[in-house]
């Protein structure tokens, strides 16, 4: 038997990894939950509904610290209509980071719908996240409100 699995050291990271892969561990397991949808609505500011123009994910050419995740998501919106709150533009740009998650997958099924005959529209909370003194975003990776359609949110 080689040496390596003798040292106790080694064969307590082993059982470690073997547990965590029979568990699942997904990345948001030590994160609390969301509140329920119905909550987050009712704390929202703006509200907006909209569809997906666009939908990628590359680098952001952001200067960050080491640990961050230089990788981006960026969701181009057209606003059909404005639900709650004051939004004056048409447009708005959406970005997240991959963890904690989002709700990657119906944006993803979002933008493959849009332009098909009225089903390519869902509820977002335009939710601004402040960076800097004079910059501002907003972020798809708060516990933000969201409403999609039933074909669009798939088994969890």
């Amino acid at each position: 038997m080689p040496r390596a699995f003798l040292n106790p050291h080694m064969r307590l990271s082993f059982t470690a990894i073997l547990a965590l892969l029979a568990i699942g561990l997904r990345p948001a397991a030590g994160l609390p939950r969301c509140p329920p949808q119905d909550e987050l609505l009712a704390k929202a500011e703006l509200v907006v509904e909209a569809r997906v123009k666009s939908l990628s994910i590359g680098e952001s050419g952001l200067l960050l610290t080491e640990n961050f995740p230089s990788r981006m998501v960026r969701a181009d919106l057209e606003i059909k209509r404005v639900i709650k709150g004051k939004f004056l533009g048409n447009e708005a740009t959406v970005y997240g980071t991959l963890y904690p998650p989002g709700p990657f997958m119906e944006l993803t099924a979002m933008a493959l719908s849009y332009g098909f005959d009225g089903r390519d529209t869902f509820e977002w909370e335009l939710s601004r996240n402040e960076i800097g003194d004079d910059i501002a975003l907003f972020s798809m990776n708060a516990c933000n409100y969201h409403k999609f359609p039933d074909w669009a949110v798939g088994p969890r």
